[in-house]
């Protein structure tokens, strides 16, 4: 197995195993108490495909799970323009704390930072990265003899996406993340897909979402007035190291 596939893996099964520790009822649409216990023990059940290149990624009785990315972040044939940058903020600061590091001869402690701001995100990005995805995977599922129970689960790790909504008379409640229970236009985009797919879950440290497909049509119309603005900021690498013991990437943050 590759480097890159054994990450892949690794990554998929960190996402999966999130949802499984972090999921509660609240966090459903569309979902009965009885359809929740069904699927937190197909979360449970879930192993990795064997075949771990083919679609889907993990397997469980009568159904599939099939995991990928989405981004906020502009995205060109190298992936997220967002994720293209950092590394190259994280290799390029490496650098020059190393170069830094090694003319400092009077310095038993070196410490430096670097900052860059944030690449442009937007809701139609995400909206579009969605799509994209959603239809390649989809591609995919339609080459196999499918089984019963389909869920995408959906990875946002930019963290640049603000949630607002807007109830008449209150104060809006203001998420630190993407909120896909809100967008009713891509849900209703989602919907066509009903009869394939059962499931989706969009997962992010700051929240889980889980929408039951069928259902789709019912929770939207209950969705009031949504804003989502992009997150405004620096993201920064922070490195600190003694004279003669390595670098030490102390912290690597956005804010």
């Amino acid at each position: 197995m590759s480097k890159n596939q054994e990450y892949q893996n690794n990554a998929e099964q960190k996402c999966l195993d999130l949802v499984k520790n972090n999921l509660y009822k609240k966090d459903c649409f569309g979902m009965s108490d009885q359809q929740y216990i069904e699927l937190q023990k197909w979360l449970k059940d879930a192993r990795p495909n064997q075949s771990s290149n083919e679609f889907p990624d993990f397997v469980f009785e009568n159904g599939f799970i099939e995991h990928f990315a989405i981004t906020s972040s502009l995205e060109g044939r190298k992936g997220a323009k967002q994720k293209q940058e950092s590394m190259i903020l994280r290799r390029e600061s490496e650098t020059a704390f190393l170069s830094e590091l090694d003319s400092s001869e009077d310095r038993p402690l070196v410490s430096k930072s670097f900052f860059r701001p944030f690449e442009q995100h937007s809701h139609l990005n995400i909206v579009n990265s969605v799509k994209k995805n959603w239809q390649k995977h989809i591609k995919s599922y339609e080459k196999i003899s499918p089984p019963k129970h389909g869920i995408f689960l959906l990875e946002y790790t930019d963290f640049n996406i603000h949630t607002a909504i807007c109830k008449e008379n209150e104060l809006a409640e203001i998420y630190s993340s993407y909120r896909i229970s809100a967008d009713k236009n891509l849900l209703e985009w989602i919907y066509t897909f009903n009869g394939k797919i059962e499931y989706l879950i969009l997962s992010n440290p700051f929240s889980i979402e889980v929408i039951r497909i069928e259902q789709i049509l019912n929770i939207i119309e209950n969705i009031p007035r949504v804003i989502y603005e992009p997150v405004i900021g620096m993201e920064s690498n922070k490195y600190i190291a003694a004279k003669g013991s390595g670098i030490s990437d102390k912290d690597n943050r956005r804010t």
